[in-house]
């Protein structure tokens, strides 16, 4: 028996909670929105590292990196019952601007001194 979407995200540590109505629905999804912006926050933070880490501005972008990453969302998001059009859109976004904003770190920052 094929596992369907839904029971794919019981394998996860934050299943999907069932709620009683709308107004209890919107606080989950207001506290998952939260959630979620506070891992962009440690996502940015690790840009931030990667700017300081890199010696050569050409390293900021590495197509390989960005397809590997690309490929490993899309295989948990598979095991965990995530559309993988979403992920993939949402995560070349993301990536798109992380390279930007890691560029823009880069070249705020003096590598001269390391």
């Amino acid at each position: 028996m094929q596992n369907t979407t839904a029971d794919k995200r019981q394998n996860i540590d934050y299943p999907v909670r069932q709620c009683s109505d709308m107004a209890e629905l919107r606080h989950d999804i207001d506290r998952l929105d939260q959630t979620l912006v506070e891992l962009l926050s440690i996502r940015q933070g690790y840009m931030e590292q990667a700017a300081r880490i890199k010696q050569d501005r050409n390293r900021v972008r590495d197509e390989s990196r960005v397809e590997d990453v690309v490929a490993k969302a899309l295989h948990h998001a598979t095991m965990v019952g995530a559309h993988p059009e979403l992920v993939e859109k949402l995560y070349r976004q993301m990536i798109e601007w992380c390279i930007t904003y890691e560029m823009t770190v880069f070249d705020g920052l003096d590598h001269d001194k390391d």
